[in-house]
């Protein structure tokens, strides 16, 4: 049984859960699935993405415990990379089963949005 009820307006649930369901927070998660990527490299594997945006969403994945940040050597600047946590695998499972049911859908999806 769900102890937050996410239709309340003060749910503590909503912003994170807006985060992760938001076109760059999803998309950075998804990224992530395959492996460590470098900021660099998580920028260019996401199309459009700014890097503003792309560091905003990184710090609310990583407050929420979705991403591990690793900052690698002493260097100036540090090099680092982003990881899924256990937690963030775990939200990835039904997030890449929406896009492939988006997918196996997009025909008639961009069909209908045509009339």
């Amino acid at each position: 049984m769900a102890r937050y009820d996410i239709f309340e307006k003060t749910c503590p649930l909503r912003f994170p859960l807006s985060v992760i369901g938001s076109k760059w927070g999803s998309l950075i998660l998804l990224a992530l699935e395959s492996g460590d990527l470098r900021f660099s490299e998580l920028c260019r594997a996401i199309g459009g993405i700014s890097e503003r945006m792309a560091s905003q969403n990184l710090k609310y994945l990583e407050k929420y415990g979705l991403v591990r940040r690793h900052v690698i050597g002493n260097t100036a600047p540090p090099q680092v990379r982003y990881s899924l946590t256990p937690l963030g695998h775990d939200f990835v499972v039904p997030l890449t089963r929406m896009v492939n049911l988006a997918d196996a859908n997009a025909t008639q999806m961009l069909w209908s949005d045509r009339q």
